[in-house]
């Protein structure tokens, strides 16, 4: 029970830092705003449809859908109602994944160890950032880590019905984030390695129970393939499974711009290409990956899960007396085989699209979590028997260390000059001058998304700014002044319309406590004709 009760005051913790990470973010994750659109067209047209035109997969959207009608009624109908769905979706996901990594890290060594491992899933700042973030990379952690922790409890008993409920959570990991689907890969691989093992210990029900593990998840791909005609839309999972890319539509009839706006100099690009250098080759790739793993455990608990696995024996024989050989095994070699897969992925990933985010090693960096809070377990508990402490002032000593590295982790989480969150304060700000000030009928072009979403008017974003640019109720365009100071030919054609149809009208400070103006509004007037119209 007290460990249940340990359990708790970490969700709790967690749940606190949650709270007060979503009352700082004012606007949606870029990638944010795409999900809630499609949320919003989930109240409104059929599935089905809506599944067939999205580029995401539908879950984390759908949960969105079906949770703002209750928000709304608490905060009222508008933008901050499909924020804060989308941040509670993600939220409760994020907190669900504290209990199988309990559980994992409990099976794999003791409650002691699992306690640590749950405070460091809870506070470490990427992990926390994305679980109050209003994307569906939480919900993909949570299914991922409960069907491991699950497959490893019913190929321990041989439960079918465990099986099942193994097979449901990758299931509907798969319907939020594609690359789930590695979680049934991983599981099949370290059940085929146990049977080839000498001394195996595989029980006569293995066998049906890991078909009731792949059982679903097979439903689900089938289905989805089903009604959206493909596995999934997504460039990296298309491109590691070989599919190629994705069939395009070519329109028999043609879409003519005006003369001075179809000259092939102009670059109407949707985004400003990428200060960083593309990955190129494998041995770069392999960096890049190291790299944000070492970046998302914050250096020291990479260095703890390195020497969690060199000592794993170790760690194993000072708590023999608590847990047999096959618990304390096969959760190990679950996470061990999920990560080497997941490791494989990122690099051919990686070397194949030439980029990698923070966000594609999470899976990566949480299968890690269990060995780092081993490895500092027993660093800390080897320096108190050097140093020749009592057990009682060894098991304070032991919470010192960690504890200053939580703190770290905290203040990182709490600190307002390292939020990434105030970036957006100017967008926030313009949007809520844009409700304030727009007539009825009037249209915004905003360049990143988020002041036409605060404010609710319609408009475009940039991937279509050739229709926006040729629409009567174009009234305002709204860009973010590091894309004018730019030195690109994105940059140049954007100062050039600019300066040529449109008269600036208001500016907005990058934060309330920086007055450097970020974001700009312009009045726009479209021309009568656009000749004479150049960079």
């Amino acid at each position: 029970m007290a460990d249940r009760r340990s359990l708790l005051a970490i969700v709790l913790l967690a749940a606190a830092l949650h709270a007060v990470g979503i009352a700082r973010t004012l606007v949606p994750a870029q990638d944010g705003l795409k999900l809630i659109r499609f949320a919003r067209q989930f109240q409104n047209d059929p599935w089905a449809d809506v599944i067939r035109g999205a580029d995401v997969h539908p879950l984390y959207p759908a949960l969105i859908a079906i949770a703002e009608p209750v928000v709304a009624r608490a905060v009222g109908e508008g933008p901050d109602a499909w924020r804060l769905s989308a941040q509670i979706i993600a939220t409760m996901a994020s907190l669900a994944l504290l209990v199988p990594i309990y559980f994992l890290t409990e099976g794999l060594f003791d409650s002691r160890i699992a306690f640590l491992a749950a405070g460091l899933l809870a506070l470490l700042p990427r992990i926390a950032e994305v679980g109050h973030e209003t994307l569906a990379d939480s919900m993909g952690l949570c299914a991922t880590f409960t069907a491991l922790w699950l497959a490893a409890q019913a190929l321990n008993r041989g439960d079918r019905r465990i099986g099942a409920a193994s097979g449901f959570f990758t299931a509907i990991g798969y319907l939020a984030r594609p690359e789930v689907i590695l979680v049934p890969i991983a599981i099949g691989l370290t059940w085929t390695i146990d049977r080839l093992r000498p001394t195996r210990n595989a029980r006569p029900r293995a066998i049906g129970t890991l078909a009731m593990i792949m059982l679903l998840p097979a439903v689900a791909v089938i289905g989805y393939a089903g009604i959206k005609g493909q596995i999934s839309e997504k460039l990296s999972i298309r491109a590691a499974a070989g599919l190629g890319p994705q069939f395009l539509l070519k329109r028999n009839v043609p879409q003519p711009l005006p003369s001075g706006l179809n000259d092939p100099t102009l670059d109407f690009s949707a985004k400003e290409e990428s200060d960083h250098i593309a990955i190129r080759g494998v041995g770069e790739a392999a960096r890049r990956v190291f790299g944000r793993w070492w970046e998302g455990l914050v250096w020291y608990f990479a260095v703890m899960t390195v020497w969690g696995l060199a000592r794993r024996r170790e760690i194993r024989a000072m708590l023999a007396g608590n847990r047999s050989a096959i618990v304390l095994g096969i959760e190990g070699r679950l996470l061990g085989t999920f990560a080497l897969i997941d490791a494989v992925a990122l690099l051919r990933h990686s070397a194949t699209l030439g980029y990698l985010s923070g966000r594609h090693v999470l899976p990566l960096v949480v299968a890690s979590i269990p060995w780092a809070a081993g490895g500092a377990y027993i660093c800390w508990r080897r320096i108190g028997e050097l140093m020749r402490l009592s057990p009682r002032t060894m098991g304070f000593g032991r919470m010192v260390p960690f504890g200053m590295a939580l703190l770290l982790c905290i203040g990182a989480q709490l600190n307002p000059t390292h939020s990434r969150h105030l970036s957006r304060w100017g967008h926030w700000s313009a949007g809520r001058w844009l409700s304030a000030h727009a007539a009825p009928g009037e249209e915004v072009l905003d360049t990143r998304g988020w002041a036409r979403f605060i404010s609710g008017l319609p408009g475009y974003d940039y991937w279509h700014i050739r229709q926006a640019l040729t629409d009567a109720h174009l009234s305002y365009i709204l860009v973010e002044l590091d894309e004018l100071e730019a030195k690109s030919a994105r940059a140049r054609t954007l100062r050039s319309l600019l300066a040529f149809a449109a008269t600036p009208i208001e500016e907005f400070p990058a934060g309330p406590a920086d007055p450097r103006p970020a974001v700009r509004i312009y009045r726009y007037r479209r021309p009568a004709s656009w000749e004479g119209f150049t960079r």
